[in-house]
């Protein structure tokens, strides 16, 4: 019986990845879990006073906190870290970023994630989730500085939100595309689709999750559940 078992466990197993390709090669990349410590990340840009923490939420569980001094531009993390090892995302592949986030305040920012190029690049931050008259908005720029916000919600301070952002990486100048999800919604985007079709590689980019801007305000972004895989349902919070 027990050979009998294992052949029919083996055959569905066989007959899964038949029917269901995409689900098999799905995969999570990375897994940002705060309990896990500060070197799921590449590395930081937060000076002191300024922090990344480790903390309880009453209802998320452990999430990071990002805290932001008046007086600091930035406190966010610099991309992330697999196995030891700094992730160097590769062009022409397709990722999915989630998070859930708590902001203190919606105060205008440049940025609570960034998708941030590196290297010899041209774009600067490909995509960007950023605060904008009591809204959150994706801004996406397309090389020689040309910007549109193609997605806005207005949200209240000291509100959880779900966040993932599917992104085709792609140097060419509408070869990439943005995808988006807001609390578990996937979003339509300014011109009617659900795919906004962009240049998404410069080179070498980098995820940075925190706060950027609000000189002169302390923000605090409470972000959690944290992931990056290959699918939407590997990420969604």
């Amino acid at each position: 019986m027990g050979l009998v078992r294992r052949f029919l466990v083996g055959l569905l197993a066989v007959v899964l990845v038949m029917l269901f390709p995409a689900s098999a090669q799905a995969a999570t990349i990375w897994n940002g879990d705060a309990g896990s410590g500060l070197g799921v990340f590449g590395s930081l840009n937060c000076d002191s006073p300024g922090s990344v923490t480790a903390v309880d939420d009453a209802t998320h569980g452990k999430v990071w906190r990002y805290s932001k001094p008046s007086g600091s531009k930035r406190c966010e993390n610099h991309g992330i870290a697999v196995g030891g090892k700094r992730y160097q995302f590769q062009n022409g592949s397709t990722y999915y970023f989630g998070w859930q986030s708590k902001l203190s305040s919606t105060v205008d920012n440049n940025a609570n994630f960034q998708w941030k190029s590196y290297g010899n690049h041209i774009q600067n931050f490909p995509v960007v989730l950023k605060m904008i008259g009591g809204k959150m908005s994706i801004l996406q720029r397309q090389p020689g500085g040309v910007e549109h916000i193609i997605w806005s919600r207005a949200i209240t301070a000291n509100s959880w939100h779900s966040y993932v952002l599917g992104l085709h990486l792609s140097s060419a100048t509408t070869g990439g595309w943005v995808e988006f999800w807001f609390d578990g919604q996937q979003q339509a985007f300014t011109d009617g689709t659900q795919r906004w079709a962009c240049r998404t590689w410069d080179s070498s980019n980098e995820p940075k999750w925190g706060v950027y801007g609000a000189s002169g305000s302390s923000v605090t972004n409470y972000v959690g559940a944290l992931k990056v895989g290959s699918s939407y349902a590997d990420v969604a919070p």
